[in-house]
């Protein structure tokens, strides 16, 4: 056996048998030799010493050519793991002497840090596309919409809390960049986990989309901006001082009920041409601005839907939802306008119309398990909303004018299909006969110049608030 030895390793060559051996040294001296005659020669004159050296040297030749096969071998299979695990192969030398370029393995396009996903999104659309790497499955369901911006709470100081909603908390807050007074803002804070539970990120997506879309419109809130962390959905809009709808005010005078059922006709009319239902008016979603014109606000129930269109989602506040909601029924824009109907009746009269719910409640289980909690009214107004006769409360007839009646009567029409239901239907009644819509769509007829003159203006928040609590209290967190 044959032994090769180094400093850092040892080599033993496998045994081979002599006559083997002896062999290959005779086929290469013949090979080598001029002639078979002198072949012949040496073999017959061998001397006693030829053979052991004749031994040696072909131990030398084994032993060689063995080291070269088994380093061969280890170099073609380590050549085959090194392009299995797609690394760069070990022998880089071509069969033509030339060295080979190693493969370049880019990062793949949707795996960024977090600091360049943060600083390059901004300005370019593809690059806002891509996902933060690594990054978490509740941040991926938000994007690309919700941009990822741990930093971004800490630029605003809370002021207030102002109201909760189905997902979280609504805080007045402000701005702490760069040490100048600015505009107050409305951030609400959502949970995602409460968000996802629900199965409502596409629907959070579109309230998004629609309001930064349609924000621009004079009696609709406007979206600031957006974003995520990573338990967390934050949307900031702008302030509005004046609170909601009857908040400030003990009642309402026939003129401003006028003006601000136009303002609000104009921003659903406007929501509807642009293909969207809003499915939610109720006054805590109708929010005064510095000159106490109106501001829709709170776009989570709204959807997309052509006019024409219909759709069956049961959503809504329970009393200010229409008859063809109820019975689940397919519904379209006209569940707006029946909204209004409810939210006019109510700042004429302080009541809600009267309709009997337990007529429709026979299709729906969750409607059963709403009304249980609804607070049980007078027995008179029971009798009136059984017989079916009229929707309008009593005090409708002995104070108000009939073209107020008339506004309330096509508003809250029981059959979507003889409801007045646009813009332009409302314009034709007689309440608004020569009235002035240009002067309404650009804010010229002075709400406050109204308010003013009626004296009816509460200082006092807590009074209307309070009042506006306990009215609201049996329908708490019907809004799903």
């Amino acid at each position: 056996m044959g032994n090769r030895s180094s400093n850092s390793s040892t080599f033993t060559a496998p045994e081979v048998d002599n006559g083997s051996i002896e062999r290959r040294v005779k086929f290469a001296n013949s090979s080598s030799s001029l002639s078979p005659s002198s072949s012949t020669s040496v073999a017959q004159n061998r001397l006693p010493g030829t053979r052991k050296s004749a031994g040696t040297a072909s131990g030398q030749l084994r032993r060689s050519v063995s080291l070269d096969e088994i380093l061969g071998r280890l170099n073609e299979s380590f050549q085959k793991l090194s392009s299995s695990l797609s690394c760069t192969a070990l022998n880089t030398t071509a069969s033509n002497g030339r060295r080979r370029s190693a493969p370049v393995y880019n990062r793949p396009w949707s795996r960024v840090s977090r600091k360049r996903w943060q600083e390059g999104t901004l300005a370019d659309a593809h690059q806002l596309s891509k996902t933060c790497w690594p990054v978490t499955h509740a941040e991926a369901l938000f994007l690309p919409h919700f941009t990822i911006d741990i930093h971004a709470e800490r630029r605003y100081l809370r002021v207030r809390h102002l109201a909760n909603g189905a997902f979280g908390r609504v805080y007045q807050v402000r701005s702490v960049d760069g040490g100048e007074k600015t505009d107050d803002l409305a951030l609400k804070i959502l949970s995602k986990s409460q968000i996802i539970d629900n199965n409502a990120v596409r629907q959070l997506k579109d309230e998004c989309d629609i309001q930064t879309i349609c924000g621009h419109h004079k009696f609709l809130a406007e979206c600031v901006r957006y974003w995520q962390t990573k338990k967390q959905v934050y949307l900031l809009s702008k302030f509005y001082p004046n609170g909601e709808l009857f908040q400030r005010f003990q009642q309402f005078p026939l003129e401003l009920v006028q003006l601000y059922v136009a303002e609000i006709a104009l921003a659903l009319d406007f929501l509807h041409q642009a293909g969207i239902i809003y499915r939610d008016l109720k006054p805590e979603n109708v929010l005064l601005d510095q000159d106490y014109h109106i501001r829709l606000i709170d776009f989570g129930l709204s959807k997309w839907l052509s006019i024409g269109s219909r759709t069956r989602t049961l959503c809504g506040t329970l009393q200010y939802m229409a008859p063809e909601i109820l019975t689940g029924e397919p519904y379209g824009h006209a569940i707006d306008w029946w909204a209004l109907g409810v939210l006019a009746c109510r700042m004429y009269t302080s009541e809600y119309p009267y309709l009997d719910l337990s007529s429709y409640l026979g299709k729906s289980e969750d409607l059963d398990r709403l009304i249980e909690r609804r607070t049980t009214q007078p027995a008179e107004d029971d009798c009136t909303a059984a017989s079916g006769r009229t929707l309008l409360p009593a005090s409708v007839h002995d104070t108000l004018p009939p073209e107020a009646q008339d506004l309330l009567r096509r508003l809250l029409e029981v059959k979507p299909q003889y409801r007045l239901r646009s813009e332009l239907q409302l314009q034709r009644i007689g309440l608004y006969k020569n009235y002035n819509w240009d002067a309404v769509r650009n804010k010229q007829v002075s709400a406050k110049q109204i308010i003013e003159s009626a004296n009816i203006l509460d200082t006092n928040e807590s009074g209307p608030r309070a009042i506006s609590a306990l009215v609201e209290k049996s329908f708490e967190n019907l809004t799903w």
